[in-house]
């Protein structure tokens, strides 16, 4: 298995350093430790850089920036650094440390604390120790404990009232005696074992959905891809088509990946080249997929049931990316997110932009071999109160002079052709292209989403006389500026034209990567609420379908083949 690492910094200039600006740093001599860890607190002056701070502390430039994430935002005086101590041993440090994990105060005695501890310990208090969530401030932190922001300082002196917290970081928490007990979900033991999965069941999130929750995080996701790289490059020729597709997909993900790096949105994208039950095991006990706060994957089916499993144990938010035979995993699994819409949720579609229409409505049929379909597509539109005329068209057959008596000659007819089979599409279209010219009849033929795998035998010109109106999944329209941006970004790196997956690509990491940055790791109940999505070629709304699953992607576009030639989105 090949594993390829793609790590993007919005603050590479932050290291460019002049070797003229160089002042004398005294280290500081104030420490704190979290977890298992030792700090120094260093407050920042005038002149210091990132490079001279990382010679004098002994660490490294991404240790200093992966620690206090604010610096994505530039070094200032006045800033307080959390450095991790390189220079005594634990047993050493231990001696001149309070530790925030495990603190046991007598009610009844003040407790023994060191001078050079920074920090003084309330009466009658018990520590608690709280891992940062995605979006947390200090302010909301304070709310959820009950206690002051100076509280919270006091006795986290690594921080200030401005600092931006970095997820998965803890804080130290001293609550009174009459304090009640914390919520679940947010309060971890001092052992450091989630509260929450202690439990047997699942339960809702109450998820926190403000915007610009994003504090400077590095994001870690991952790709899981049937890229097969080693193939390609012992063979690359055109016949791989299949093989190729992933990898325009995946040069497309690139591509959203830099654009999200110049909105100040960190990813550490780790990509596992998957084809085969050894490669996705080595991907699953990777610590890449057990830190991952999201996952975009495609695996063949007999490797669904093992990824659905990793990504239920451990809690991490799996986007498939191409339609799969796995309804029935994905239906149980509230971890997964089909970024494509199933073909039911097309229909609906179709169902509700006819219940609008005002006009008559003719459905043209061949012979019906799924009657329940067929009944339930027909009942739905009587149910939103049309009138709808049904009509058996014989291909080829001489009867069919009768279908334009279904037809107003006053008004508009929409005529709905229920049926996959591209020969009689083709010959329903042409009588309807006749009707239509010859006898002037104005009419809106809709068809269906499985039409696009043969839209390009149907006649260029009967499809635009006919106003012919599709639901379609995807669509790029080459007259948007930002189509006309990413294919000039894709010719310069790629040296070609991008594909219907490069574009796939772009759409998925710019949007579950911006929404992961604006609403942490609850993004997954937050997007139910967000309006439609429409990216380069694809819309995205997501909703939960059952009680079990996860999400799914419910919406889809109409395309509309105008009488002028062009193609209307709506």
């Amino acid at each position: 298995m090949k594993t390829l690492k793609y790590l993007l910094s919005p603050v590479l200039l932050l290291f460019v350093f002049s070797a003229f600006s160089q002042i004398e740093i005294k280290k500081s001599t104030e420490k704190i430790r979290i977890g298992d860890k030792v700090y120094y607190v260093h407050h920042v002056n005038k002149g210091e850089t990132v490079y001279s701070l990382c010679r004098v502390y002994n660490v490294s430039q991404e240790e200093l920036m992966s620690e206090n994430p604010q610096l994505a935002q530039g070094l200032k005086a006045g800033d307080r650094l959390k450095i991790p101590d390189r220079g005594e041993s634990e047993h050493e440090a231990a001696k001149t440390l309070v530790s925030p994990t495990k603190i046991e105060v007598d009610k009844d005695q003040k407790p023994e604390i060191k001078d050079d501890a920074k920090t003084v310990i309330p009466e009658t208090a018990s520590a608690i120790k709280h891992k940062i969530k995605s979006g947390e401030t200090i302010v909301k932190i304070a709310q959820k404990y009950n206690c002051t922001v100076e509280d919270i300082l006091k006795y986290n002196p690594f921080l200030d009232e401005n600092s931006k917290l970095k997820k998965g970081q803890y804080l130290t928490v001293y609550l009174g005696k009459d304090e009640s007990p914390l919520l679940k979900d947010t309060v971890e033991s001092a052992t450091g074992m989630d509260i929450a999965a202690q439990q047997t069941g699942e339960t809702a999130v109450d998820a926190e959905c403000t915007e610009n929750l994003y504090a400077g995080d590095v994001l870690n996701v991952i790709l899981i891809l049937p890229l097969k790289a080693t193939e390609i490059n012992a063979n690359p020729t055109n016949s791989q088509r299949g093989v190729y597709d992933f990898v325009e997909f995946y040069e497309g993900f690139l591509l959203a990946i830099d654009s999200l790096n110049a909105k100040n949105i960190s990813i550490n994208l780790t990509t596992f080249d998957v084809y085969d039950v050894k490669t996705l095991n080595m991907a699953l006990n990777s610590a890449a997929f057990s830190e991952a706060q999201l996952a975009v994957c495609h695996v063949p089916k007999n490797l669904m049931d093992a990824l659905a499993k990793a990504s239920a144990e451990r809690k991490i938010p799996v986007i498939l990316s191409f339609p799969h035979e796995t309804e029935n995993i994905a239906e149980k699994n509230r971890y997964f997110i089909r970024s494509f819409t199933p073909l039911p949720f097309q229909i609906e579609k179709l169902n509700k932009i006819l219940c609008e229409v005002k006009e008559n409505i003719v459905v043209v049929y061949e012979e019906i071999t799924d009657t329940a379909s067929f009944g339930k597509f027909v009942k739905t539109l009587e149910d939103c109160g049309k009138t709808v005329k049904k009509y058996h068209y014989r291909l080829h057959g001489s009867r069919n002079e009768n279908l334009q008596n279904e037809l107003d000659n006053n008004d508009k007819n929409n005529i709905v052709v229920l049926s996959n089979n591209k020969v009689f599409v083709m010959d329903v279209l042409s009588k309807l292209n006749v009707l239509s010219g010859s006898l002037k009849y104005d009419m809106t033929v809709y068809g269906l989403p499985q039409w696009k795998s043969f839209e390009e035998s149907l006649n260029f010109e009967h499809i635009h006389n006919l106003n012919l109106s599709v639901i379609q999944t995807s669509f790029v329209d080459y007259n948007r500026d930002e189509v006309k941006n990413f294919i000039g970004k894709y010719r310069y790196y790629y040296k070609g034209d991008p594909s219907r997956f490069s574009f796939h690509g772009y759409d998925l990491g710019i949007y579950f990567i911006d929404r992961a940055a604006k609403y942490g790791t609850d993004f997954m109940e937050c997007i139910i609420n967000d309006a439609p999505a429409t990216l380069l070629q694809t819309r995205f709304k997501f909703s939960k379908i059952s009680s079990l699953g996860g999400l799914v992607n419910t919406e889809s576009l109409l395309l509309q083949y105008a009488k002028d030639l062009n193609i209307v989105v709506e």
